[in-house]
């Protein structure tokens, strides 16, 4: 896992070439000219599956580090003052914080996890979701994917790492209330029959996504294996 650790930087300045993120949704912009670039890159003229699959890999540079500071040492970085570095073709190549954050030693996932999901995401979701007309919700499902991928990689730490990582799923994705508002990361989860081939559960069912992400509306892709509008596991 080391290497997601280094889509994160710390430095007492920022990069030049970086935008912070205030400015990111300060200037509406700059973030069309990613998600053109996204969509061009990808070779599609719709902006929302270009977005969600840009978002996605937003998520894959920004949460890894981010989960297993506040996971696994219960420390907080930045998560709302940080700048973001973009390949020319519009990909995410890191992020970068000038402060450390907080060390917050017993405290529960709600206080080590707000700045991150309230302060950055909450927003920046919102911006991308006016720029490119894909639903917030799709953006939450592909953050709820991430974090259940990241939390199963920490079974295999052992304890207390494990046991940290199943508290933190609970108290982010089990609850419909996240302090006093809707829960973005709350999403039923979906079960159905096994396809042809298909390992199943002792139920006899398999779990799929809360929500398509839309990658098969991208040139050449089909639907992922777990996606619930499948039409071969619809029928």
């Amino acid at each position: 896992m080391r290497s997601y650790g280094e889509s994160l930087s710390h430095a007492p300045t920022f990069p030049a070439t970086a935008i912070p993120l205030a400015q990111l949704l300060a200037e509406p912009d700059l973030l069309t000219t990613q998600l053109r670039a996204a969509a061009d890159n990808f070779g599609v003229h719709d902006l929302r599956p270009a977005a969600s699959a840009w978002s996605n890999r937003y998520l894959a540079a920004l949460l890894p580090p981010l989960v297993a500071a506040a996971t696994l040492l219960h420390h907080r970085f930045p998560a709302g003052e940080m700048a973001v570095s973009l390949a020319p073709h519009g990909e995410v190549a890191g992020f970068h914080i000038r402060e450390l954050g907080e060390s917050l030693p017993g405290t529960n996932a709600v206080q080590r996890y707000d700045t991150l999901l309230r302060g950055h995401l909450t927003p920046f979701f919102a911006e991308l979701n006016r720029q490119s007309g894909l639903a917030q919700k799709i953006m939450w499902g592909n953050t709820v994917r991430w974090l259940t991928f990241l939390f199963d990689a920490m079974q295999s730490f052992g304890e207390p790492h494990a046991g940290a990582a199943n508290s933190d799923r609970a108290q982010l994705l089990d609850h419909a209330q996240w302090r006093g508002e809707a829960n973005p990361l709350h999403m039923r989860r979906k079960r159905a029959s096994p396809k042809p081939g298909e390992q199943a559960a002792a139920d006899g069912l398999v779990t799929l996504h809360s929500q398509c992400c839309l990658y098969h509306l991208l040139p050449g892709q089909d639907y992922c294996g777990a996606c619930p509008l499948d039409p071969v596991r619809m029928q």
